[in-house]
C-alpha cells in the first residue's frame, strides 16, 4: 500500500466506523469526504483490496455498501471494535437504561424476524415487516418461559435470566412514561432500541398509516445477526420454539373431555 493510499483508506474505515455507530455529528460534517471515498471504493479494484486488508487488519466485517458509507461491525466479540451492552447503553444515552436489559429486547426483535433458522438467509425483501406488538408479545412469551425453568437450566448466561426477572416487574406500557423520571416500560425499551436500530440503519421504518409503524430489516442486519450471531439469540429462540411446542401437545383435543385434566 503505498503512503498516497495508507491516508484515504484509514480516512474511509474511520468515517465508516463512524457511520455505523451512529455518530451522526461526524457523518454530516464529513459527508462530501464520505460520498467521494465509497465511490473510490466502488470502483478502484486496488484501493478496495486495500480498503479490505485495513478492516481485516483492525478485525472489523463488512457488512455491506450503503450510500451512506460501509457498515461495518467486529469480527467477534472479542475485538478491540466489539459493542459492549455497557457501550450499547451509553449510545442510547440514557441514564435510566440498566445496559444489561437491551439484551433480551434485541432477541425479541431478532425472533421477531427471524424465527426459524432458515430466516437467516432469505431475501430481506421476503420477510415481512414486524410491528411493536410483535416483540412485545415475544418478550411476553419469554418472561413467562424464564420463569418456569428450572434453576440448573444453563442455556441462558445468568444476566438474561436476571433481565427476565427484572422485565416481569416493568408495566408492559406506562402512560406516564415521557414524564421526567417516570421509569421504564416494556414499550419504553422496546422503542429505543427500534429508534436506534432505524438510526443506524439496520432497520427501516414505515408508516403507511399514520399511527401505524412497521419495521423491515435491511441486508445488513441480517447478516450481523447471521456471521456475528450471539449464544444468546440462539438459546432465546430455542427456549421460545420449546415452549410452543410443548404448548401444542398439550392442548386437549377437540373432543376431549377437558374436566378431568
Amino acid at each position: 500500500m503505498s503512503d498516497e493510499t495508507i491516508y484515504p483508506v484509514s480516512r474511509l474505515i474511520y468515517l465508516s466506523l463512524a457511520y455505523s455507530s451512529g455518530k451522526k455529528r461526524i457523518v454530516t460534517q464529513n459527508s462530501a469526504e464520505m460520498t467521494e471515498l465509497v465511490q473510490r471504493f466502488q470502483a478502484e479494484d486496488a484501493f478496495r483490496a486495500a480498503v479490505e486488508e485495513g478492516l481485516r487488519a483492525l478485525e472489523l466485517r463488512l457488512l455491506a455498501l450503503e450510500d451512506g458509507g460501509l457498515r461495518l461491525s467486529a469480527r467477534n466479540a472479542d475485538a478491540f471494535f466489539a459493542t459492549t451492552l455497557t457501550d450499547y447503553g451509553r449510545l442510547l444515552a440514557r441514564g435510566d437504561l440498566k445496559a444489561a436489559d437491551v439484551l433480551p429486547v434485541h432477541c425479541a426483535i431478532a425472533a421477531a424476524f427471524f424465527p426459524t433458522e432458515a430466516d437467516l438467509d432469505m431475501p430481506v425483501e421476503d420477510l415481512g415487516a414486524i410491528v411493536m406488538n410483535d416483540v412485545i408479545d415475544i418478550l411476553r412469551r419469554f418472561s413467562q418461559v424464564e420463569a418456569d425453568l428450572p434453576e440448573q437450566e444453563d442455556r441462558l448466561h445468568p444476566q438474561v435470566r436476571t433481565v427476565a426477572r427484572r422485565l416481569r416487574e416493568l408495566p408492559e406500557e406506562n402512560p406516564d412514561r415521557l414524564r421526567a423520571g417516570a421509569g421504564n416500560s416494556w414499550v419504553d425499551l422496546v422503542s429505543r432500541v427500534l429508534e436506534h436500530l432505524v438510526e443506524t440503519g439496520y432497520l427501516l421504518q414505515f408508516e403507511e398509516t399514520p399511527g401505524d409503524v412497521e419495521y423491515r430489516p435491511t441486508p445488513a442486519y441480517q447478516t450481523s445477526l447471521r456471521e456475528g450471531i450471539v449464544y444468546s439469540f440462539h438459546a432465546f429462540r430455542d427456549i421460545l420454539a420449546a415452549h410452543t411446542q410443548a404448548a401444542s401437545v398439550d392442548e386437549p383435543e377437540e373432543d376431549e373431555d377437558v374436566s378431568t385434566l
